[in-house]
């Protein structure tokens, strides 16, 4: 036995070293193949730059070699003498604004005879491009193929490195021959010319390159441009088509294609993969008489996972679950308001399409936030409620497709304190969750009951009730083994009557975990075939009956608070503003806007404002950013300006951020028309009261 177990155990030492030698090769191959493919991507970087670069001279030799062309057609039109008695008025009207022109010139038959500015040039007259150094091979070759050419930079007579522009100019005989005239000549200062077209950007990007062209007498290296640090033989060369010329640049990356660093954090990382996988197969190879329950175990987590990923393979193909019933509300009641003349029905209908919108937009976000609630980071908001006006706009959502589903669908209250402390979101949520899991499994000629009522509990504390909302349905039921299981994640019944039914899942896990979040308790009781009543108890505190300011109301106070008004409306989206623009100067307000947050930052400079309603995504400078600049401005009296943020950013940490950024208030998109004019008004009234205070 101790034979065999050693010879196990050399097989196994054997194998395992094999297997961290051959991962050491694959490894490594890896990472030459990862650095190739870095220093390829530098080097794409690098040629773009250059690439630039090559685009920047040709673009600025195009401009003065457009002198050269309006000189050489004013003496093909006008003729020689003109041209010379003009000559001095023509070129001083071609100077550039940043002097990179040195001079320019008329050679008559490749003889210097005139030239601009003279002061500085004399040097040039005379000289006979055609016969001087480092002159002749570009005027020759200029002549010959009637085309712009570049000489130099080199020397020039008059002093200085420059370039000359050369532009052949062929006229008409009497006999209709073109003759060889001569040239205009642009004379570059060619450092100025460096600066004007910022070579020295490449070196501030961390490149170091020469700039050369071979010398056409000698065939030697000429550099035009270069950096203090020399290029290397690892330097990427990029060919500069100039005029009959051929320019190359040599350039690379300062510190290298690729740091020392970066190549020992490769290696590094191929060593430890190959010692990884090495020591992986050396476990494998240990497994001793646990491998069968292993395996089981794994088996079984295999099946979970998959089980799992069944789950979200169904919500994402039955996404239409939990947002059908606003939908079917907003397309049913649009269809009414389509076909109805009747105006009071029209309204009727809009305002419904705006509760189910509203109720859409909420079942939305709890969608996007199921990572939230699982994470515990769900907030709530208590409000005040009116519960009968709640079950009004439950029973507003479900009637219709009740009816027309053809089942007997009843909602009612039996309560006493109907105004109450309570997250009606959430709880709003919670219902519609159930209700409409109510309508899709009963059948029709079925009943579902909806019951809001309060509960004589006399252990509640003084100005506290519990309240039940008590949902029942004689639709399909549930089985008990689902009912163990119904408020876990993507969990549905396994039923043939429900297989086929749209869900994605999550409305039981979302109403559980909302009735936690809550403080509340969930009872279900269910039957296959007879269907299923969920009770929902709250305790909630009581709320006097609203309190009026003298006889005014709350929207008429708010109404008075924002007439006449001066308002900022900075916003992007045209659609958008307009909307906003139309609200606002209904409730008296005079609205100036802003497509932007720099323009809002400079109309906010010029004037004082009651109040800027300031969007945060916004393309050149966005809300936070244009509301920092905003309070730092000098005049306090204007940095002071009341800011609300209007975002579809609505997320708590979103609200955050606006305080953070230096704003009063923070309301969501899409708003209620009511709930951005309260809100205006009451930001209008406290700076009125106290002042803005940072």
């Amino acid at each position: 036995m101790n034979v065999n177990k050693n010879e196990i155990d050399y097989k196994r030492v054997i194998s395992t070293i094999m297997v961290f030698l051959l991962s050491c090769v694959v490894a490594q191959y890896i990472a030459n193949y990862f650095i190739g493919v870095r220093v390829a991507n530098q080097k794409t970087m690098v040629q773009n730059a250059a690439q630039i670069a090559h685009l920047h001279f040709q673009s600025k030799i195009e401009n003065y070699l457009t002198m050269a062309d309006s000189m050489k057609k004013y003496l093909v039109l006008h003729g020689e003498e003109k041209t010379f008695a003009n000559f001095q008025d023509l070129a001083k009207s071609m100077q550039d604004d940043h002097g990179v022109v040195k001079c320019i010139e008329l050679a008559k038959n490749g003889v210097i005879t005139a030239v601009y500015p003279v002061k500085g040039n004399e040097h040039a007259l005379g000289v006979n491009l055609l016969k001087a150094d480092n002159r002749r091979y570009e005027a020759e070759i200029a002549k010959i193929n009637n085309d712009y050419t570049i000489a130099g930079p080199f020397p020039l007579v008059q002093g200085g490195i420059g370039a000359l522009l050369l532009d052949p100019i062929y006229v008409t005989e009497n006999d209709g021959r073109t003759k060889f005239w001569g040239y205009v000549v642009i004379v570059l200062d060619w450092n100025k010319y460096l600066k004007e077209v910022n070579i020295e950007h490449l070196e501030s990007l961390g490149y170091s390159f020469d700039l050369w062209h071979e010398n056409p007498y000698t065939g030697a290296h000429n550099s035009i441009a270069s950096t203090k640090n020399a290029v290397t033989k690892e330097a990427l060369q990029v060919k500069f088509e100039m005029p009959n010329d051929t320019w190359y640049m040599d350039v690379e990356m300062r510190d290298g294609w690729i740091s020392y660093e970066e190549v020992e954090l490769y290696n590094m990382v191929s060593l430890l993969v190959a010692i990884m996988l090495s020591f992986s197969y050396w476990l494998y190879l240990s497994r001793d008489a646990k491998e069968k329950l292993y395996k089981q175990e794994l088996e079984a987590a295999l099946a979970k996972a998959e089980v799992a990923n069944e789950a979200k393979t169904r919500f994402l193909f039955n996404m239409s679950h939990d947002i059908r019933t606003p939908m079917n509300a907003i397309l049913g009641f649009t269809e009414i308001a389509k076909k109805s003349k009747d105006a009071a029905l029209v309204a009727d209908s809009l305002a419904k399409i705006e509760l189910a919108g509203e109720l859409l937009l909420k079942l939305i976000n709890e969608i996007l936030n199921i990572s939230r609630i699982e994470s515990g980071t769900l907030e709530t908001v208590f409000t005040e409620t009116n519960l009968r006006r709640f079950g009004r706009e439950l029973d507003t959502l479900f009637s219709q497709g009740m009816a027309k589903k053809g089942i007997a669908y009843k909602l009612s209250c039996e309560i006493e304190d109907e105004i109450v402390i309570c997250d009606k979101q959430h709880m709003q949520e919670i219902c519609v969750n159930l209700i409409a899991n109510a309508q899709k499994f009963t059948k029709p000629k079925g009943k579902v009951n909806v019951l809001i009522k309060q509960l004589k509990n006399k252990a509640c504390p003084g100005g506290y009730a519990d309240y039940q909302i008590i949902i029942a349905d004689t639709g399909i039921g549930m089985s008990e083994e689902f009912q163990k299981v119904q408020y876990q994640l993507f969990e549905r019944e396994r039923t043939n009557t429900v297989s086929h039914t749209e869900g994605t899942g999550l409305g039981l896990s979302i109403v559980k975990s909302l009735m936690d979040l809550l403080g509340g308790k969930i009872d279900c009781t269910s039957a296959v075939g007879k269907g299923t009543t969920y009770t929902l108890t709250f305790r909630l505190q009581i709320v006097a009956a609203p309190a009026t300011v003298g006889n005014k109301t709350a929207k008429e106070l708010t109404e008075q608070d924002l007439v006449g008004k001066e308002v900022l409306l900075v916003e992007d989206n045209e659609i958008n503003r307009e909307i906003a623009q139309f609200v606002l100067e209904e409730a008296g307000m005079k609205v100036s806007t802003a497509e932007d947050g720099s323009i809002a930052v400079k109309l906010a400079q010029e004037k004082l404002y009651d109040v800027i309603l300031m969007d945060i995504q916004m393309p050149v400078m966005n809300g936070y950013e244009a509301t920092r600049a905003i309070r730092n401005l000098e005049n306090k009296e204007l940095a002071n300006v009341p800011i609300i943020a209007m975002t579809a950013n609505a997320f708590e940490e979103d609200r955050r951020n606006a305080f953070e950024a230096g704003m009063d208030e923070h309301i969501a998109k899409p708003f209620k028309v009511q709930d951005l004019l309260c809100v205006l008004a009451e930001v209008l009234r406290e700076t009125h009261e106290h002042g803005h205070s940072q």
